[in-house]
């Protein structure tokens, strides 16, 4: 189940960020969560030249998905059942590329000349709550 999603430039910086459960206190923390998960894919990818697919904590986890061309990075955090069902996670990666590829799509011209200013990317929240793939998964709780 989609709780949140994160999506972050080929450079690392955090772009944009959706919380699908509201809550108050995630969106004060984005920048510094997205920070980390960059960390993390670079130690792996420079470290041991491997990339990672998922990071599963106790009650959650996080599943790294890069498109091909842009190489901009979406991490989907989710409830950790959806680990557990071949389904849900062939659905989920099926919705990541979905999101990967609208977000690329709007976004292609601000994508290339990027000037650091990532707000206009917020707008990419009112899409989210558009998507009728999105919706009709029942993969959002």
């Amino acid at each position: 189940m989609i709780q949140e999603i994160i999506i972050l430039s080929n450079d690392g910086i955090p772009l944009f960020y959706h919380d699908f459960l509201n809550n108050l206190n995630s969106d004060a923390n984005f920048q510094i969560i997205a920070s980390y998960f960059d960390q993390i894919c670079r130690f792996a990818k420079y470290g041991f030249q491997e990339s990672i697919d998922s990071l599963k904590l106790n009650k959650s986890i996080f599943y790294f998905h890069t498109h091909p061309f842009s190489r901009v990075h979406l991490i989907i955090k989710c409830g950790i059942k959806v680990d557990s069902s071949r389904s849900k996670r062939k659905l989920l990666n099926l919705q990541a590329n979905y999101i990967l590829n609208q977000f690329v799509e709007k976004y292609k011209s601000a994508l290339e000349n990027f000037d650091g200013n990532v707000t206009r990317f917020k707008s990419f929240s009112k899409d989210l709550e558009n998507l009728d793939k999105i919706k009709d998964s029942q993969l959002i709780y």
